[in-house]
């Protein structure tokens, strides 16, 4: 029974084990596309293209007639206009003849109704009401809408820029985390190949020891290595938990305190002869934005000087209204023509300071530009020293391989002391970690080298 138990529990961890889904290898191209996908900087960037979009939209409405309407009511406690027609400035005869004339019908409206009378007050507008509907097209308003609709464009030009420079920062972090982290692996396993031949070397020394062959200090020495070996390997897990962290944020990914990245190798390195300096200054998007920046000050110096030219509109408008009891509609058609005559002097000094901005865009244009120049020779440079760097590298990590070997193998023949074996051993770790920093240091400058060359 106890077989049988032993049995199914056994078959049950087997299926667990199966059914347990397998971790992804995440690649260097599979992060940048999750970085694209959901990495914060570039995603604000895209929402600033879609609000520069937008800002485009709303000016393509200024072409539009501008249609407004008005609605006016009112209702008075008492009428707006009341007043006596004898007391409305006359005078003399005339005033005598109104007032007799307003008696005379009083008397004659009683013969006719005890109850009815004439008098010479007037009481009216207690209430009334106003409807108006306007549309106003825009013939010519000194240039100023259309080049509002350019500076619009230009602002979605500037946005799309700006995102291709976020994306392309964002991917240069995101390959120096991975490449980082990979590193950091690769030394992880350095270190633990380290670890096993100093316990296979501890093995080795402790029958040493117990035959009298060597020294206490031996065992000391070895002891000594090994504890420094497990420090190194506490510090490198702790090296990639932190860069594992920072990944995962770049590529929008929960945390993953394991991560399983493509090993690190120098199987596809190029030769130098294959790697030319083709870095256009031209098609960075650095250069394309400070020609935006040059456009942008010139159009701001056209939308000033707009404001002194004539504004020509042509418009409708219409109403309706009920004063008096009496319902009036009406509509026409006009022309509006705006010269400014003043404020000359003003503006003249507000394209002054345009001109000055202008100026100032075109030196910074051609400070960056220089700049940039320099930059891209030197990411070039960086890449051609880093390529030469690894190569130098690796030749002394396959001497010191070959040194550690010869060395392990006299001290097991017993020709070989220990001091000569921690030396070689000291000399081999030293040599894989040089060896993994520049093949890191490559992988990130020829990543940056084809971000700047597309």
């Amino acid at each position: 029974m106890n077989t049988n138990k032993r049995l199914i529990i056994g078959l049950l961890a087997i299926s667990c084990c199966l059914m347990a889904p397998a971790q992804q290898l995440l690649s260097l191209d599979s992060c940048l596309s999750l970085a694209r996908q959901h990495n914060c900087t570039i995603r604000s960037a895209a929402l600033e293209v879609a609000v520069s979009q937008e800002m485009k939209k709303q000016m393509l409405w200024k072409y539009f007639p501008q249609v407004s309407l008005q609605g006016f009511a009112f209702g008075a406690a008492k009428p707006l206009i009341d007043a006596d027609v004898t007391e409305m400035g006359l005078q003399g005869e005339t005033k005598d003849l109104l007032r007799t004339t307003f008696e005379l019908l009083d008397a004659i409206a009683k013969e006719k109704d005890p109850n009815a009378s004439v008098s010479s007050e007037i009481k009216m507008l207690r209430w009334g009401a106003r409807a108006n509907a306007q549309a106003v097209q825009p013939l010519y308003w000194g240039g100023q809408i259309v080049t509002a609709n350019k500076l619009a464009q230009l602002g979605i030009d500037a946005s799309r820029l700006k995102q291709e420079v976020s994306e392309r920062d964002v991917e240069q972090e995101v390959t120096d985390t991975y490449w980082l982290i990979a590193g950091l692996i690769d030394k992880r396993q350095t270190v633990s190949k380290v670890l096993s031949l100093l316990d296979t070397i501890s093995n080795i020394a402790q029958v040493a020891y117990n035959n009298g062959l060597v020294t206490t200090n031996d065992l000391l020495r070895v002891q000594l290595k090994q504890n420094e070996m497990q420090t190194k390997s506490l510090q490198l897990e702790d090296g990639i938990q932190l860069a594992s962290r920072l990944l995962c944020h770049l590529i929008g990914q929960p945390y993953d305190h394991e991560l399983l990245l493509q090993p690190l190798n120098d199987d596809d390195i190029i030769a130098l002869s294959e790697q030319p300096d083709t870095i256009i200054i031209s098609n960075r998007p650095e250069t394309k934005l400070l020609e935006l920046n040059i456009r942008y000050n010139q159009m701001n110096r056209r939308l000033t000087l707009g404001e002194t030219l004539p504004h020509l509109a042509l418009g409708i408008t219409g109403g309706y209204s009920n004063f008096f009891e009496k319902h009036t509609a009406n509509a026409l058609v006009f022309v509006n023509l705006s010269i400014p005559l003043t404020g000359w002097g003003e503006t003249a000094h507000r394209l002054k300071q345009h001109d000055l901005k202008i100026q100032q865009a075109e030196l910074m244009q051609q400070d960056l530009t220089e700049k940039m120049s320099l930059q891209n020779r030197q990411i070039y440079d960086h890449l051609i020293e880093s390529l030469k760097l690894m190569e130098q590298h690796r030749s002394s990590r396959n001497l010191a391989q070959e040194n550690h070997r010869i060395s392990l193998m006299n001290y097991q023949a017993g020709v070989g002391t220990m001091t000569e074996l921690m030396e070689a051993e000291a000399l081999l770790l030293q040599a894989e970690n040089a060896y993994t920093d520049a093949l890191i240091t490559y992988r990130t400058a020829l990543h940056k080298y084809n971000d700047y060359n597309r």
